[in-house]
């Protein structure tokens, strides 16, 4: 067996397990914070999410609908991944201007984790959030 006939061995094996397949399974839902903690506008949370770094954000009510922003009750929120859709560099939180800036290759995004600016080609990976007995969980992934 060549090096060649190795490596797609290897691959049809990964995409069989579902390891490169994009509809991944579901991360095990965490706990993120009271809801009593995000009392304003500009609340914030960090938090680990499926192995990567994540945020929370509470916003004011959108102007127009957003996948991206989630009503918990009375408040709305955004959470999602702090890796960079790039390649994968942490993200650090935003700065005063709402601005998040990697690193690594200056990718920017605005503070609900819409790409403002590559080289990165898509927003950071939204979160699906839960409100749980006063508590806000994330939950899954919110895809599209």
């Amino acid at each position: 067996m060549n090096r060649r006939s190795t490596c797609r061995a290897l691959l049809a094996a990964a995409l069989a397990w579902g390891l490169g397949s994009p509809a991944r399974a579901q991360p095990r839902p965490v706990r993120v914070v009271e809801l009593g903690r995000l009392e304003r506008v500009g609340a914030e949370a960090s938090f680990t999410f499926a192995g990567e770094p994540a945020y929370l954000l509470r916003v004011a009510p959108p102007e127009r609908p957003s996948s991206r922003v989630q009503r918990l009750g009375e408040i709305f929120l955004v959470a999602f991944s702090r890796t960079c859709t790039h390649q994968g560099c942490t993200v650090p939180l935003p700065d005063q201007r709402g601005i998040m800036e990697c690193n690594c290759h200056g990718s920017q995004f605005r503070a609900d984790g819409t790409l403002l600016r590559g080289p990165a080609s898509t927003d950071l990976r939204a979160i699906r959030l839960e409100l749980r007995q006063g508590e806000v969980w994330a939950v899954g992934w919110l895809e599209g």
